[in-house]
């Protein structure tokens, strides 16, 4: 009995005493952090980068049509698509005329697995 009771006070004491030292070790540096990193200023919204204005998900090129998925939105030669106007579609890219700037989309390839080896005629 105790035993038990020596048992129960031991516990109590430990779990206050690291009780006393968790802050303390919640304040030391992590020694795996880059240096500086905390050091960084915080950007302001506005200077926060954000992904790219467009973005090309597929083409349709044929003799009677020419057409593109842009942001989510099938788009065809002189449409405009957030502040910018389509001004050619080609097979694999799309080129948009923007406040006097020239940008082109790229379609890129997806990566399409082939056989490694070729089978066996029989």
């Amino acid at each position: 009995m105790r035993d038990g009771l020596v048992f129960r006070q031991v516990m109590l004491i430990g779990i206050l005493m690291f009780a006393q030292v968790l802050p303390t070790l919640a304040a030391i540096d992590d020694p795996t952090r880059p240096p500086g990193l905390n050091s960084v200023p915080a950007r302001p919204a506005s200077m926060v980068k954000k992904g790219p204005r467009w973005v090309l998900s597929s083409t349709l090129v044929s003799p009677e049509r020419r057409a593109a998925v842009i942001n989510d939105r099938v788009v065809v030669l002189g449409d405009r698509v957030a502040g910018a106007t389509v001004v050619k579609i080609e097979p694999s890219t799309v080129h948009l005329r923007s406040g006097g700037n020239d940008v082109t989309l790229v379609l890129l390839k997806k990566n399409v697995k082939t056989l490694s080896r070729q089978p066996i005629q029989q």
